[in-house]
């Protein structure tokens, strides 16, 4: 017994006084996130990566030295077979790499940032997108906060689960439309340090893939205006194509006018500039820009040699009433002179307009009769088809030419109905009789009514 005490005895002091193992190197959890980018065809992009080793407290340090690769890994929403080596930018002081690379045609692709194989640090790879959209393509740049997703930098901050931050309705569809037409680019209020966690959010709400800017909190203006004013005018600066701007506050609407775009402001209360179009939801959004894409065609119509496509051009844009200022405004502005005057006309005309039908007195029957006679007078069928209980029906009937009437006569059916017979002189050939039916509306408005009589 005594023997196998001091066996064990002696083993265990060889093993206090033996030398300690040799450790092995320990891989350092890291952090690694991308930054999106945009281009031109033909030029440089830079892609951009952060490398912070975790840290506590949400401090995550730099990471300077290390080499970071980056790949393509999908071209226009299709993944490559075999990812593809684009080149690698090694880390500065302040954990940044930076990679000089010319795609060989437009399109939107996919890259990932990767730390090298044999690092001590480890981390997932970035993603990130590059767009580089051909000239003729459109770019619209939407304000995704309070327009696409509810998430806030506090929301973020505590850590909220992304299937508990909500996006608002329709947004996802809506964008997806877009996205077949247009390159969008995403602005966002949203702190860079949450990129991972708000691509993943996207992803989840079916958002379409596109670049994301995000907002530096320790180096730009807290002031919103002032961020969107310095990024709105560097992208138009860097992507001339850049054309509608889509927001959720007043201040956003008046950014993008400013820089020559048309302005879409989703779901803002409050008065807004005659040129900035307002929707309440994402399907209203989605036909102005619709209508902002036909209204450059007629516009350019306009525009051109031939009177008469000219005059039915201007005649279709006299039709769209005050939103026309808001589809019209940006070609105000273009480098062609005649497209910029053409442009300027219709926004007069559509002015012109609105303020002819607000003079005009609807609270009676022989007051609503009076504005038809002097709608027909004008000519303009925008305005006439105003004062139509059914407006379709007020765009295909026919306005007469005349310049003297008299009333023939004058007869009340039934409360909240008045027919009228006018007796309509043209300069030259016989008169014409007409029949006018005006019906009191809900509101108290008498509006024309047409019956086959």
């Amino acid at each position: 017994m005594s023997s196998r005490i001091a066996f064990a005895g002696a083993a265990l002091l060889a093993l206090l006084l033996a030398p300690p193992p040799v450790a092995r190197a320990e891989s350092k959890p890291a952090e690694l996130r991308a930054t999106d980018a945009l281009g031109r065809p033909g030029r440089a992009v830079k892609l951009r990566a952060k490398l912070q080793r975790k840290g506590f407290m949400g401090i995550n340090p730099d990471v300077k030295g290390e080499p970071l690769d980056f790949y393509l890994v999908g071209e226009d929403g299709r993944a490559l077979e075999e990812a593809r080596f684009l080149g690698t930018g090694e880390t500065s002081k302040d954990g940044d790499a930076e990679l000089d690379w010319t795609p060989s045609a437009p399109g939107q692709f996919d890259v990932e940032a990767r730390i090298r194989r044999g690092s001590s640090y480890v981390a997932l790879p970035a993603p990130l997108v590059v767009a580089v959209p051909p000239p003729e393509r459109g770019v619209i740049l939407v304000q995704v906060d309070g327009t696409v997703s509810q998430a806030t930098n506090l929301t973020m901050f505590r850590g909220k689960p992304n299937d508990q931050i909500p996006q608002v309705d329709g947004a996802a569809v809506a964008l997806r439309t877009l996205a077949q037409h247009y390159q969008l680019v995403y602005l966002t209020g949203l702190d860079e340090t949450f990129t991972t966690k708000f691509r993943d959010w996207l992803a989840l709400r079916q958002i379409p893939r596109a670049p994301v800017v995000f907002w530096d909190l320790f180096s730009r203006s807290l002031s919103h205006a002032s961020y969107m004013e310095q990024l709105v005018t560097r992208l138009k600066r860097e992507l001339p194509q850049v054309s509608v701007g889509i927001g959720a506050q007043a201040s956003d609407g008046a950014l993008f006018l400013g820089q020559g775009m048309a302005a879409v402001v989703l779901g803002a209360s409050g008065e807004l500039p005659d040129e900035v179009l307002p929707a309440r939801r994402w399907d209203e959004a989605l036909v102005h820009v619709a209508l902002i894409h036909r209204s450059g065609a007629l516009v350019r119509e306009v525009a051109s040699a031939d009177p008469a496509r000219s005059e039915a051009a201007r005649a279709e844009l006299g039709l769209l009433g005050r939103p026309g200022l808001g589809y019209v405004h940006r070609f105000r502005s273009d480098a062609d002179p005649n497209v910029a005057a053409a442009a300027t006309l219709v926004a007069g005309g559509l002015r012109a307009n609105e303020a002819f039908f607000r003079a005009l007195d609807v609270r009676t029957a022989n007051a609503a009769l009076t504005s038809l006679l002097a709608a027909w007078r004008h000519g303009e069928r925008a305005v006439v088809s105003r004062l139509y209980a059914d407006r379709k029906v007020g765009l295909s009937d026919p306005i007469p030419t005349f310049r003297r009437c008299e009333l023939v006569s004058r007869n009340e059916p039934e409360p909240g109905k008045v027919l009228f017979k006018v007796r309509l002189r043209p300069d030259e050939g016989e008169p014409t009789e007409r029949e006018v039916l005006l019906l009191r509306g809900e509101d108290g408005a008498w509006r024309v009514d047409v019956r086959d009589f």
